[in-house]
């Protein structure tokens, strides 16, 4: 009787924990509860768009204080709570160079609380922030060393270095106080410093259909083709309109020809390469090569195929010289067919691929089957 009791006792001992814990947890649902439904809805929200621009000058940004003169970013702010709100913007910019170097938090400030009327919202541009502007900031950090490495860079080159330019926006609705909405926005600027022209090199012979290869370092570039009349200058005749060829290219440092006019046996033509970066303000800044011909001939040699076993010897050639002693004496041939990690491969972009090796050449490694 005794043990019956006992373990009854502890029984019920051991349910009503379980009932208190239970009333315990209803109690804190109780209470939470109307904290819950309290929490303040957010009224404001934003939408920011990007100008469209590569290319940054002395002019365009003061190195001393990390504030640009350019318009950079639109801040459109909606305000739907039905009465007028104050908000803050907190920006954090994160720079990674051409180069690889990255600052995680470059430039980091916060504004001062500023009104957004009712129904009708405001707009802010990066112009509007400043000590002196409209909308001054509240607290300002930068990182030395990216100041430094960036006003070297622009103050030697008369441009913002190359690279990506990530902007961190959070919106604060401060009364009540909300996280009204985050947003990312990426500028890549380009800075090219040079255009070089490598195929066909200067005064060569080629047939009907040469393949053009140079260098530059900006993601847009326009190559022209034109005719070169006797007693003509190369100046006048690549500016001829209409030319032979005229092409936009993007993320691109080779060309077969195709598309333009037919080249003809006999003449002589001349190329050029120039560099388009988009600068502030919708105009491109340009940067071009100099001006190189070449003659077309019937009894030239060159294909495709020869361009590309020529780009291998350039980048392979002193590492492998038996391979391409056999290649010479036609103990091996191309296929036609390339493949990228088993996909498919057009013959324009194997050559530029290879493009892309002759930078990674120590590195690379070459197989012939």
């Amino acid at each position: 009787m005794r043990k019956y009791l006992r373990g009854a006792t502890m029984w019920n001992v051991k349910n009503m924990r379980i009932a208190f814990l239970a009333v315990v947890c209803l109690a804190a649902s109780i209470v939470h509860a109307p904290l819950l439904r309290a929490q303040p809805t957010c009224g404001l929200s934003m939408q920011i768009t990007n100008t469209p621009v590569e290319h940054l000058g002395l002019a365009d940004v003061d190195v001393d204080h990390f504030e640009s003169r350019a318009l950079l970013f639109t801040v459109q702010i909606s305000n739907n709570a039905g009465v007028d709100r104050q908000a803050q913007l907190h920006v954090a910019l994160m720079i990674t160079l051409a180069d690889g170097t990255t600052y995680p938090t470059a430039v980091e400030f916060t504004t001062e609380s500023f009104t957004v009327p009712a129904l009708v919202g405001r707009t802010v541009t990066n112009l509007d922030i400043g000590k002196t502007k409209e909308i001054k900031t509240e607290n300002f950090t930068y990182d030395e060393n990216a100041k430094n490495r960036i006003q070297n860079i622009a103050l030697g080159t008369g441009s913002f270095p190359a690279g990506r330019y990530l902007f961190r926006f959070s919106l604060i609705q401060v009364t009540p106080l909300c996280d009204a909405g985050n947003h990312d926005i990426e500028i890549v600027l380009h800075n090219p410093s040079r255009v070089e022209l490598r195929l066909p090199a200067d005064g060569v012979t080629t047939n009907e259909f040469p393949f053009f290869q140079f260098y530059q370092d900006a993601g847009r570039a326009r190559l022209t083709v034109a005719e070169l009349q006797p007693g003509q200058s190369r100046e006048d005749a690549i500016t001829h309109k209409p030319p032979m060829l005229e092409t936009e290219l993007t993320d691109q440092n080779s060309l077969l020809y195709s598309g333009g006019r037919p080249l003809e046996q006999g003449k002589t033509y001349v190329w050029q390469v120039v560099s388009e970066v988009l600068a502030s303000g919708g105009a491109d800044n340009t940067i071009a090569s100099p001006i190189w011909s070449f003659t077309v001939s019937s009894a030239a040699e060159g294909t495709a195929e020869d361009a590309i076993i020529l780009q291998l010897k350039e980048i392979f050639g002193s590492r492998y010289p038996a391979i391409f002693d056999q290649i010479r004496r036609g103990q091996f041939r191309l296929t036609g067919k390339f493949t990228d990690n088993q996909a498919p491969l057009s013959q324009t972009d194997l050559l530029n691929l290879l493009n892309e090796l002759r930078e990674l050449s120590d590195s690379a490694e070459l197989i012939l089957e």
